[in-house]
C-alpha cells in the first residue's frame, strides 16, 4: 500500500514535466514580462503550439509577451541581429488597454491569417 502511494505520488509530480514536453515547445527564457520560447522544427505550423505555449507563459498576467523562435531561442536579451531576424512569430498581450494580438513574420509563414499583423 505505501509502495503503491508513493508510484501515484511519483507520477503525479513527473506528469506535468511530460506532458508539457509534449506540447512541441520549450519556454526558454524570460526577461520581465517577456518569455522567449522555442518551437519544434516539426510542430512550427501548428498553431495550437503557440497557443499553449501563451497560455502557460501568461497565465495570471495582465501583461504578457511571448516570442518564437524554430528550433532554439534566446534565453534574454539583449538579441543579436540574426535573433531578431529569425523570429517567426509574437504575442503581444495588455489586458488593461485590450491588446490582444499576434504579430508574425509573414513572409516566412501563414500561421494566424485571420487574427495577425505582419512584421
Amino acid at each position: 500500500m505505501k509502495r503503491t502511494a508513493i508510484v501515484f505520488f511519483l507520477a503525479a509530480i513527473c506528469l506535468p514535466m511530460v506532458a508539457t514536453a509534449g506540447y512541441g515547445y520549450k519556454i526558454i527564457g524570460q526577461s520581465g514580462n517577456m518569455f522567449f520560447v522555442a518551437v519544434n522544427e516539426d510542430q512550427k505550423d501548428n498553431e495550437d503550439v503557440y497557443r499553449f505555449a501563451v497560455g502557460e507563459a501568461c497565465a495570471g498576467k495582465a501583461r504578457c509577451q511571448v516570442q518564437f523562435w524554430v528550433g532554439s531561442a534566446p534565453n534574454g536579451f539583449p538579441l543579436t541581429d540574426a535573433q531578431v531576424d529569425s523570429k517567426l512569430v509574437q504575442w503581444q498581450q495588455n489586458l488593461n488597454t485590450g491588446l490582444r494580438r499576434w504579430l508574425v513574420k509573414c513572409g516566412s509563414s501563414n500561421l494566424f491569417a485571420k487574427e495577425r499583423e505582419c512584421m
